[in-house]
């Protein structure tokens, strides 16, 4: 029996939704989280339970996300060229793929391609090498404590040139700069009801709950129980910014 829209949009209200975290990784040019999203087995078995042997629903969920992936490059400036071409190769791709796990496994490689493009789109064309290697410093040890000195000692400049640079380029300080990407990650474990607020705040290496709250309604807005509960709202839809 075809599905209707109310099922695909029921799909992103669950907790198993892998397209809706890789989304938000690909906003943030994140590839290494969505590799590291879930092994292999648990990602088969999501697929298994959500599509079953239903290929057409399985390609109007994923059409979903690929428009959506397109939306997202578009906003951050993607050369028209190099999203058509990315989006073209994807509709080509999925006429062989005969199954929803060869579906699943073509979007995950797309959403990785997008996120690559939107993180040099973003970055590294703009920005000084010492201000690349930062930045990759930082997303690579983001879960541990991080001080001015011992990022400069890594990138083997002085602190005050590493803490120029950063204010120049970004027009933030160091310590603000890592507090954003501490919070961009925060938002990606929210959006996933897997994990609870103790093991959020704990895991990105802030002192208290309190502490972790204050620091996210500083950068969003919202706290993290607001955030958590405008992404989970059923029919909230794809365009979450």
């Amino acid at each position: 029996m075809e599905r209707s829209r109310n099922d695909v949009l029921a799909y992103f209200a669950s907790d198993n939704n892998i397209f809706d975290f890789w989304l938000e990784c690909v906003r943030q040019g994140r590839v290494d989280l969505i590799q590291s999203y879930s092994n292999e087995e648990e990602k088969k078995a999501i697929c298994d339970q959500l599509f079953m042997e239903d290929r057409a629903y399985a390609l109007r969920v994923c059409m979903t996300i690929w428009v959506e992936a397109v939306k997202i490059a578009e906003k951050v400036d993607v050369p028209n060229i190099v999203i058509d071409k990315t989006f073209g190769d994807c509709i080509i791709r999925s006429q062989e793929a005969s199954t929803p796990w060869m579906l699943v496994k073509l979007s995950e490689e797309y959403l990785m391609d997008f996120a690559r493009i939107i993180d040099k789109t973003m970055y590294n064309a703009a920005f000084s090498p010492i201000f690349v290697k930062f930045r990759k410093y930082i997303k690579s040890h983001i879960c541990e404590s991080l001080t001015i000195e011992e990022i400069a000692d890594v990138l083997c400049i002085s602190k005050s040139h590493l803490s120029h640079t950063i204010k120049k380029e970004t027009g933030e300080t160091v310590h603000a700069w890592i507090l954003k990407e501490k919070i961009n990650l925060a938002r990606l474990l929210l959006s996933k009801n897997v994990y609870c607020m103790n093991e959020i705040w704990s895991l990105l290496g802030f002192c208290s709950q309190s502490h972790f709250a204050k620091c996210f309604r500083q950068v969003t807005g919202l706290t993290p129980s607001q955030f958590r509960m405008k992404v989970n709202v059923p029919d909230g839809g794809l365009d979450r910014n």
